[in-house]
């Protein structure tokens, strides 16, 4: 089991902030911080990852379901984790956490070597159509999720990366 993070810069509000990929997805974000530059911050489940980084996992309420298992067995409650919806409707995993950056990057790597025990490979015909380029210019485009996005001259993507007319 290898976790590897990574710093991110995908969010504009946090100035601090990383992504944690294992078994070849990109699983976690935390961004460090309060509102108020106060010290703790939270980590999510991924919903879209950064450019070059691995593809998300995209069975999110499984993801989100062990990531609340994950809480449990480090410690936690599985009520600890909150389900937030983004701007772009997809659901995920949310968890505030108090404590220096430090502390953050470890409950970040201790969570996403967790769920990597946990998640398994996604079949075949998921990861495989799933996971292109253009699965990642359809979380970028789409205004809700699950909708096709139209291209232009009567195409359009769907939400697995695939075109058509």
């Amino acid at each position: 089991m290898t976790v590897t993070i990574y710093q991110s810069s995908k969010f504009h509000h946090a100035h601090d902030q990383y992504y944690a990929e294992a078994g070849g997805y990109t699983l976690l974000r935390l961004t460090c911080g309060g509102r108020n530059g106060t010290p703790g911050g939270a980590i999510k489940t991924a919903t879209t990852s950064d450019p070059g980084a691995a593809p998300v996992y995209r069975q999110r309420e499984k993801l989100t379901a062990v990531m609340q298992r994950g809480v449990q067995i480090l410690g936690g409650c599985a009520q600890d984790v909150s389900i937030e919806i983004d701007g772009k409707g997809r659901r995920f995993g949310d968890i505030k956490l108090k404590g220096t950056q430090g502390d953050l990057l470890e409950a970040l790597r201790g969570l996403a070597e967790e769920m990597e025990q946990h998640l398994g490979p996604l079949p075949e015909r998921i990861r495989d159509g799933g996971y292109s380029d253009l699965r990642d210019l359809y979380d970028d485009l789409c205004h809700a999720e699950g909708e096709p996005v139209y291209l232009s001259d009567g195409v359009y993507l769907d939400p697995d990366g695939r075109l058509f007319e």
